[in-house]
This record gives C-alpha cells, structure tokens and sequence, in this order.
C-alpha cells in the first residue's frame, strides 16, 4: 500500500496523465470487440470509444506499447437461413496498448493508412448517438483528486517522519560523544606516576578542559557538567559509591558527565500529557570509571 501511494505521488509530480484525451468519446457503445488469445474467440464489451482509441472491459494486461489487432463488431446481429449470426458491421483495426486499467486496457489506434481511418470513422458514425466526454471515466477527475488528498495526507506524515530521523540522530551523536569524553577523560585521568616520565597527576581542570573540549561540537554546550572525584578506601565516601577492594594500594578515579539534549528541530509537545512530535528535551548521563596507582 505504501508503495502504492509512492508511486501516486511520483507520478502527480511528475505532472504524468494516463493517456491523451483527443476526443470526446461514446461511453458504453454496442459494439464488441475480439482479439485473438490462444483460445476461443470470444467477444468484451467497450467502456467508451473514440475516433484516437478506446477502452476494452478485459482480464488480459498487455504490456504497454504491444500492438494488438482488434476485430470490431457492431450490433445488432443479422440472421443467415443456417440460423447463424453475423454482425450488422465489422473493422479490424491494429492498436497500442497506453493504459491498464482496474477492469481493463485502454489502446491508441493505429491506422496504417488515410483509407482505413476514413472506413473506421464511417463505422463509429452508424453506431447509435451516446453522450460523449472527453476523458474515458467520469471518475477520472475525482481520482486525480483523490491522488492530490493522499499526497496531501502523506507530504505531514514524510515530514515529521524526517525530522524525527535528524532529532534521533543528534540524540545518538550526543550521547556517542558524552560516552567518549567521559572515557577520554578518565584515561588522561590515571596517567599520572604509572606513565614514561612519572609525570604529577592532573589537575582536576585539566580534566575538565579536556571533556569539555571533547563535546565541542554539540548543541547547548552550556549544560555541560563535569563532575570528577578519586577514592583510594575500601568504603564509599561523600565523592562516590564506587571503591577499590584493593585500596589504598589503586585508587578508584570516575569520570562522571552530564548533558542536556535539545532536539535540533523543535516541534510541538504537550508534556501535560506526556504526547511530543519529535524526541523532547532530555538529559543524558554518562560516567566512566578507571582504576589507577596510588
């Protein structure tokens, strides 16, 4: 069904129609038509018909382009003194399949020369006058409108579907980036009397300039916090839950980094009761913990 409605709204776009309107047309006219299909001929009635084409009532769904050979016959029929039935008249005319139809094919004649399109429209003037229009269905105009209030109906669904689609993916770069900060943080962190050199350890704003440069490239940096803190006892303490079982010979550093997500298209959301359009503002929470010498 998506599908469907797809290629309904490429084909509107595209300004596509489903095949020329030339001329007004005889709906329902008394005429059969026969083709040949490998079986007993057998005669399908006409929805409309015009000197350009018409439209046959048939299961067959001819490729578009086929050239097909129509054997035309007007009613009523004549009576031989066998009893045998023959048509009043009767044209064979080759056609191009131009639409499918939900009941049929519509075909484009094809007339090989002035003398057979001079006979076919001798032929289609003795057929009774019918009411004439110049498009095939009646329906035609209301399903193209039809197409338009379904491209209508689609156009907000593509769009909040997009634009949540950006708003989760900032969602997952943010909380991808707070998780690496948070790491890169507590790595530089515990190297300290461990590394090359013995380095002094560093300072808890060297740490936070770190992560905060880390996050750089999000949205609503200003609600960054950095909280760090060490614990070298076998207890917790007032910084932290988290301790070493082998304190105080390591000493337990955490990393701890907080953010507030705004999505980068705001939509509208109702937080009385709990009903947004797109991801709302939330707060993401990553932590990193290492354990390093004392």
């Amino acid at each position: 069904m998506f599908q469907g409605a797809i290629g309904k709204i490429r084909g509107w776009l595209a300004r596509e129609k489903e095949e020329p309107r030339r001329a007004p047309r005889s709906i329902h006219p008394e005429i059969l038509v026969h083709y040949w299909d490998g079986s007993a001929p057998e005669g399908r009635r006409i929805h409309d018909i015009s000197r350009s084409g018409a439209f046959i009532c048939t299961p067959e769904r001819w490729y578009i382009g086929t050239i097909v050979r129509l054997i035309l016959q007007r009613g009523p029929t004549a009576t031989r003194e066998g009893g045998a039935k023959i048509p009043m008249a009767s044209i064979c005319i080759p056609a191009r399949v131009v639409r499918h139809g939900s009941d049929g094919v519509a075909v484009e004649f094809v007339f090989r020369n002035r003398q057979e399109e001079a006979s076919f429209r001798t032929f289609l003037a003795a057929i009774p006058a019918q009411p004439g229009e110049s498009a095939p269905f009646k329906g035609t105009l209301r399903r193209e409108g039809q197409a338009l209030v379904e491209f209508a109906l689609m156009i907000p669904l593509v769009f909040l579907l997009a634009v949540n689609a950006v708003n989760f993916g900032g969602f997952l770069f943010a909380w991808i980036t707070l998780a690496n900060a948070a790491r890169a943080g507590a790595q530089y962190m515990s190297m300290s009397s461990a590394s090359p050199g013995a380095p002094t350890r560093a300072t808890l704003a060297q740490i936070t300039t770190l992560v905060t440069n880390d996050v750089s490239s999000l949205l609503n940096r200003s609600s960054l916090v950095v909280a760090i803190c060490t614990n070298n006892t076998t207890a917790a303490n007032g910084c932290t839950t988290l301790f070493d079982p082998e304190a105080p010979a390591y000493t337990l550093a955490t990393v701890d980094v907080t953010y507030t997500y705004k999505p980068f298209i705001p939509l509208f959301s109702f937080p009385q009761v709990g009903i947004s359009a797109t991801l709302p503002s939330s707060t993401i929470h990553r932590k990193a913990v290492v354990r390093m010498l004392q």
